[in-house]
């Protein structure tokens, strides 16, 4: 006697639902070990015991340890993808850069593990060539997202005909990944409106110009 198609799909469904839970089951375990222990505590073994699965099924699901930091990478993006999408955005370019700052002083205050897991990222990949592209694909996500909101600025005027769309694009990138080490360095309370002030007034068409183009 054969099983009803409606009853075989349901059957799939609850499988592949298992399957996605158990996979980020392994995500979120080696996200939080490399978060404490940083590259040298992230042991398939150790991921696998914090998921409470089998080393086999991490095993299904990432066939290498690059497969699952790659994995890591893509929740990482997931992350800063939801924030910037959020609710709240004043209108044009300069609204969706302050957004930007704002949103990284509550990530940095309320979920500090997401840049201790980014700089042991950039940090290991220098290292391991495997990551190399795991983290080249995160900078160019990001590098996108901006480009895209600054040469709109351009266009409409808010931000100035000068400023080259990527070449700005990682100026921003390194001043964030820089303000979010300092802060986990220190502990020092990140401020956003003076140092997005001093972004806008670089960025202006009618600033004189206070930091190099």
């Amino acid at each position: 006697m054969h099983d009803k198609p409606g009853k075989v799909l349901k059957q799939k469904q609850r499988h592949t639902e298992r399957g996605e839970a158990q996979k980020q089951k392994l995500v979120n375990a080696a996200y939080d070990i490399i978060a404490e222990q940083g590259f040298e505590g992230l042991r398939t073994r150790e991921v696998a015991l914090r998921a409470k699965l089998n080393i086999s099924t991490l095993h299904y699901y990432f066939a290498s340890k690059e497969d699952l930091v790659r994995s890591v990478a893509q929740r990482l993006l997931s992350e800063f993808k939801a924030a910037s999408e959020a609710e709240g955005v004043q209108p044009g370019a300069m609204g969706l850069l302050r957004k930007a700052f704002s949103d990284q002083t509550q990530v940095i205050q309320r979920r500090p593990a997401t840049y201790i897991v980014v700089m042991e990222l950039f940090t290991r990949s220098l290292h391991d060539r495997k990551l190399g592209p795991v983290v080249r694909e995160l900078l160019e996500t990001w590098e996108r997202h901006f480009t895209s909101f600054i040469k709109d600025g351009v266009r409409g005027g808010q931000i100035s005909s000068d400023s080259d769309g990527l070449n700005t694009t990682r100026a921003l990138q390194s001043l964030l990944l820089g303000r979010a080490l300092i802060f986990l360095v220190t502990g020092e309370d990140p401020s956003t409106d003076s140092i997005f002030e001093q972004v806008r007034q670089w960025l202006s068409p009618h600033s004189n110009g206070g930091m190099a183009r």
